[in-house]
Order: C-alpha cells, then sequence, then structure tokens
C-alpha cells in the first residue's frame, strides 16, 4: 500500500515526528513538563505504533512472501539507523577524549545499537552523564519495539487469517492487562516495552483487516475520537483508560488518514526527523549552546529538516530501492514462499 496516494499516511507521519521533536525540546533539557503542543510525544509514538500496524500488515497482506517481507523491512529501517549510530559514536568518542582512548567502549557500543539494545549501551565515555536523559538518542528505544514486531508480523497475520477477530482480541486485551499489572506495581519502564505495546499495533491490524466495514459518518467519528480523548485525559492510568486508550488513537489516525481531504506530499522525511533531532539536542546540551527560546526552537526545526532531506534522499531512497532489488532476486531464486 502506498503511503502518499489517497491518503494522508506520511503527512500524518510527519506531523508525530514534529510532535515528538517538540516534547524532547522540553523534556530532555530537564524534568520540567511539556505542556500544551510540546506535551504530546507520548501521543505521537503511541500513534506511529498504531499507523505500522495497519501498514506493516497490509505491506506482508499484499505479499505474504517472509524473505521479500524482511528484506524490505530492513533495507527500510536499517541504512539511516546504522548512519545515524556510527556517526553519533564516532562523534562521542571524538568529545570523550578520543576513538582510539575508547575503541573497546566504542566498538561495544557499535555492536548493541546496531542490534538495537541501545538500552545496554546509550553513552560512551560517560560523556553525556551530566544531562538530565543521558541517552544520546533518546529515540531508539522505540525502534526495537517496531523490529520485534516486524519478526512477530508473520506469525500474527497467519493467526489472523485462520481464528480472526478473535487473536486480535486476545492481543489486545492481554497486553492492556500487562500494562495495567506493571504500571500497578510502579514499572513504567516495562509498561512501555512489549508485549504492552502490542496493544497498538494491534488496532492498526483490525483497522486495515476490517477497513472495508468502516462505514461510520467522519463528523460521527470525530465526536466519538474526542470523548475517548477526554475520557483518557481525566481518568489517568485507570483500567478503563487502558482499555479505550489505543481505540482512541485508532480512530483517530484512520479519520486523519482517510477520512480528511488528502494532502499530496511529495517527500517522506518523518523517519529522518525522528532520528536526527535527540542527537542535536544532546549534543547543544552538552556544548551550552541549548536556548529555551522560540528562536532557538526554528533554528533546531530548520536543521533538522534540512537534514532529514538529505537522508531522505541519499540514505534512504538508495536503500528501499537496494532493498526491492534484493528482495525481487529472492523471489526470483525461491519463489514467493509463504509462512
Amino acid at each position: 500500500m502506498s503511503t502518499n496516494e489517497y491518503n494522508n499516511f506520511t503527512v500524518l507521519r510527519l506531523i508525530l515526528s514534529l510532535l515528538v521533536v517538540l516534547g524532547h525540546f522540553i523534556t530532555l533539557p530537564s524534568a520540567a513538563p511539556a505542556n500544551g503542543l510540546f506535551g504530546y510525544a507520548d501521543f505521537a509514538v503511541d500513534t506511529f505504533f498504531v499507523v505500522s500496524g495497519y501498514l506493516i500488515f497490509a505491506s506482508f497482506d499484499n505479499r505474504p512472501a517472509m524473505g521479500n517481507f524482511y528484506i524490505r523491512r530492513l533495507f527500510r529501517i536499517y541504512p539511516l539507523y546504522i548512519t545515524i549510530v556510527v556517526l553519533q559514536a564516532l562523534f562521542m568518542g571524538a568529545c570523550a577524549g578520543g576513538i582510539i582512548k575508547h575503541d573497546d567502549e566504542l566498538l561495544r557500543y557499535l555492536a548493541l545499537n546496531l542490534m538495537m539494545a541501545n538500552f545496554l549501551a546509550h553513552d560512551i565515555g560517560g560523556l553525556l552523564s551530566g544531562l538530565h536523559n543521558s541517552g544520546i538518542n533518546p529515540s531508539l528505544w522505540t525502534l526495537k519495539i517496531e523490529f520485534s514486531f516486524y519478526l512477530m508480523l508473520p506469525f500474527l497475520w497467519y493467526l489472523t487469517q485462520r481464528f480472526g477477530l478473535w487473536v486480535m482480541v486476545f492481543l489486545y486485551v492481554a497486553s492492556t492487562v500487562y500494562v495495567a499489572i506493571t504500571l500497578q506495581y510502579g514499572m513504567d519502564n516495562l509498561a512501555k516495552q512489549l508485549p504492552g505495546q502490542i496493544r497498538f499495533f494491534v488496532v492498526g491490524m483490525a483497522l486495515y483487516h476490517y477497513r472495508k466495514m468502516l462505514t461510520f459518518p467522519t463528523l460521527a467519528g470525530i465526536i466519538i475520537a474526542s470523548i475517548l480523548f477526554v475520557i483518557c485525559q481525566i481518568y489517568g492510568h485507570s483500567l478503563i483508560v487502558l482499555s479505550l486508550y489505543p481505540l482512541c488513537f485508532g480512530l483517530v489516525m484512520y479519520i486523519c488518514v482517510f477520512r480528511l481531504p488528502h494532502i499530496p506530499l511529495p517527500f517522506d522525511i518523518s523517519y529522518g526527523v525522528y532520528l536526527l533531532h535527540g542527537p542535536l539536542i544532546q549534543f547543544s546540551l552538552l556544548f551550552g549552546i541549548f536556548r529555551d527560546t522560540t528562536g532557538f526552537l526554528m533554528l533546531l526545526l530548520s536543521c533538522v529538516l534540512l537534514l532529514a532531506f538529505a537522508a531522505e534522499r541519499y540514505i534512504e531512497q538508495p536503500g528501499i530501492e537496494l532493498g526491492k532489488r534484493l528482495a525481487h532476486g529472492w523471489v526470483t531464486r525461491f519463489g514467493n514462499v509463504g509462512v
């Protein structure tokens, strides 16, 4: 499924990535709460998972072949990810006293981060230990969740083909119960990991799987989404909110993507915006040039957008094309083998 024809997936993902930038602009420098437009970073990340559930499930459903699917996904995610991980590692090593001095730690950082285990190595030489958040790139934690979903997707697709809605209901309920238990015992970090986040992916999967049945009036959908959002804001982490929260995001996503007027966007820089802004903020804090002003925010956004444009053209698009060629070669050699 295209992400820019007859829908607003590309625009929505760019807006979500910018909301994450705004959130980190407030939360990375200090523990000050982010309010207003700056307070929707978590909302954006969770909506990203719903979008992925829809698009990745659709991608596999259209070409149910594991080799083809994994090759395309790998070359969509990894080229820019590897580039950023290597660059920020070299920069941290240089700033921490020299790459050779920290060669062992540098190699450990690269090895763990290239496996998306950034939680085991998020700094080199304690360079960022004096900052409020000591991780060079606070956005990377979501990618291991995203990639884990990719690994599970063929199995989930097979189960939904065989058992339908019941599989999704089970996954949604089990994931919600897991989140409720972990939050009850103060394990907020675990609640944000799998299997807690699977409920957002499931909502996206269900929206795609039952898309032909979604014939509700747009105005009614907006009203319901607004009511759900208000309930979630008022009642916090109660069980009813945990149950309704992903459904609210799913409804918002569906309305924005399919019911609002189509906004054509000839580029897709959301991934670059999402990955690039964190290191820029952290290094600006490290060097003491960060300013909590509108002017500095505009400068930051300009730099992020320019770098994201360059990354899409020179890293992401070549990687995607290479993935397509390799996937085609795989199918030619091994056939369109499914699950």
